[in-house]
């Protein structure tokens, strides 16, 4: 199989079949599979890896990155891509190099003067003094003072002259330490802490400072802030008294502290304040508080990162047709327990006090009932007391009034109206039931029965009674609509049902029906001799 050779980027270079070998691609010879004499090409190949291709001309075939020692001039280059570059060696010139690259140095022999390229151009590194001319740099020193203590400095040096000296303290030089006796001759008899200028340079002034700042003498009047006319400032404007500052012709708006609290007034009757801000060049009104009335209006957007929001007031409007809670969540699967209203009662000290809640129960599950119906979420109330932030964890159920509710049924397939009683067996949806029975209701085991009393429900439209238990120890018995009932044997749609023990019903002729035994009719004709569920209306005589 032929090799595919890539270079680092996972490039490919070339595709080398069986017995072959490539030379045009890179300087050293690519062996494929079962090439005969392979030892030789691959030993060159590693003695041109050791020699970084030593020639007194670069490689014709070379990758970026590549080495390439110039037998000329004795020197060790990179590729780049586009050319080689000199490898850990400076650029020594009369004039700037070209095509320089972050990094790169130049030494320049006409000033003998070290530069290093910043991206976009060459940067002195040092000597700042060029040749032909004096010293011209900050100097760090060491002077001994008249107490025989060095002393650390830094001269300010241009052209061999000091300028200045910087000092963190002030002292006398010696007159006898070298060093001490020359920063005396060149103006510093004695050094203050700070930065001093030489009293032998001509004029040595700090230009556009005061020269005695301390007493403000001789300053020029434009340095100082006006107080009758425009001015700014670039530095901080500190007003250290609780008084404050004052706005407007009229001082209209007045800002200052009480203690620790801070007050922005419009003392103008009615004024209001505004908070502007420029968006997009076009000046907008975020906050205005009405003097008139008191009142605050945001104009845009409010978003809150607190974790609690109190309001304070005895009316809530909203003007927005939609409340959006939770709206961080972005899966039901982080969807928290509970969300929704809350009223609080008091410190749910009695029962009467307990917290009441409407909120979505995420918990809400099918159970297989009718009354707590599938899975997904359902709208609940209840009451709950909030002992140690647990107050959802045991939720009573509560009452929900209304007039008239307009709703679809947990499941109404049936459309049969349905009670709970309780029972003293098990039974099974379509068994025929009668009252009685050492409970409320026993399976009905007699065959034309005038006991009839209903049909256990699978799924009923309404529900009464609905708390008094589970359909193991409280079923739903149907009393009237369609439901499905066990029917033994055939029938057609319309006949009259009866019971026929064991719990089932069957067809029953005229002569043996009356209002007493006849617990409904079927719906659907029935062919079939065996017992089934079969969809029936009871109630009807």
């Amino acid at each position: 199989m032929a090799y595919k050779i890539n270079n680092t980027f996972g490039t490919l270079l070339v595709t080398l079949a069986d017995g072959t070998i490539d030379t045009a691609k890179t300087d050293i010879t690519l062996i494929g599979k079962g090439y005969a004499g392979f030892g030789e090409r691959l030993n060159e190949n590693f003695v041109k890896l050791l020699e970084n291709f030593n020639n007194t001309t670069a490689p014709a075939n070379k990758q970026q990155g590549q080495l390439w020692f110039d037998k000329t001039n004795k020197q060790l280059n990179v590729y780049t891509g586009d050319k080689f570059k000199p490898v850990g060696s400076t650029t020594n010139s009369t004039t700037t190099p070209t095509n320089a690259v972050l990094g790169d140095l130049w030494f320049d022999t006409a000033n003998s003067q070290l530069y290093v390229y910043d991206g976009s151009a060459f940067t002195l590194i040092g000597p700042t003094t060029v040749t032909g001319s004096g010293v011209t740099q900050v100097v760090t020193e060491v002077v001994r003072d008249n107490t025989g203590v060095d002393r650390s400095i830094l001269k300010l040096v241009t052209n061999d002259v000091v300028v200045g000296v910087i000092s963190n303290l002030a002292f006398t030089p010696s007159g006898s330490e070298t060093n001490a006796v020359a920063l005396t001759a060149a103006g510093f008899s004695s050094v203050a802490q700070g930065l001093q200028l030489s009293s032998t340079v001509s004029n040595a002034k700090f230009r556009g400072t005061a020269t005695d700042s301390d007493a403000l003498g001789g300053a020029a009047a434009s340095t100082f802030l006006k107080s009758d006319a425009n001015d700014s400032t670039s530095g901080r404007l500190s007003i250290l008294n609780d008084n404050g500052l004052i706005l407007g012709a009229g001082s209209d708006i007045t800002m200052s502290m009480s203690g620790d609290n801070f007050t922005i007034a419009n003392v103008t009757e009615n004024g209001d304040i505004k908070f502007t801000v420029n968006d997009g060049g076009s000046t907008k009104s975020v906050i205005t508080m009405h003097g008139d009335s008191g009142d605050v209006r945001i104009h845009g957007n409010l978003t809150i990162d607190g974790d609690t929001v109190t309001s304070n007031t005895s009316t809530l409007t909203v003007e927005d047709n939609i409340i959006e809670l939770n709206r961080n969540v972005s899966s039901n699967a982080g969807m928290p327990s509970y969300s929704g209203l809350k009223v609080n009662r008091g410190n749910a000290s009695t029962a009467t006090e307990q917290d009441l809640f409407w909120v979505w129960d995420e918990t809400f599950a099918d159970d297989g009932t009718t009354i707590h119906g599938n899975a997904g979420g359902a709208w609940t109330a209840f009451k709950s007391t909030d002992v140690g932030g647990t107050e959802m964890s045991a939720p009573t159920l509560v009452d929900i009034r209304a007039n008239v509710v307009h709703a679809l049924s947990t499941s109404a397939q049936y459309a049969d109206l349905a009670e709970r009683y309780e029972t003293d067996m098990s039974l099974q949806v379509g068994e025929v039931v009668i009252l009685g029975g050492e409970k409320e209701i026993t399976r009905c085991d007699d065959e034309i029965s005038d006991k009839v009393f209903g049909v256990v429900s699978e799924s009923p439209a309404f529900l009464m009674n609905a708390e008094a238990g589970g359909n193991d120890t409280h079923p739903m018995i149907a009393l009237k609509g369609r439901v499905k009932v066990k029917v033994k044997g055939t029938g057609q749609a319309g006949d009259r049902l009866v019971s026929a023990g064991n719990g089932e019903a069957k067809v029953a002729d005229l002569d043996v029906c009356n209002h007493f035994n006849v617990l409904g009719r079927l719906i659907n004709a029935k062919y079939n001799e065996e017992t089934a569920l079969t969809e029936c209306v009871i109630g009807v005589k």
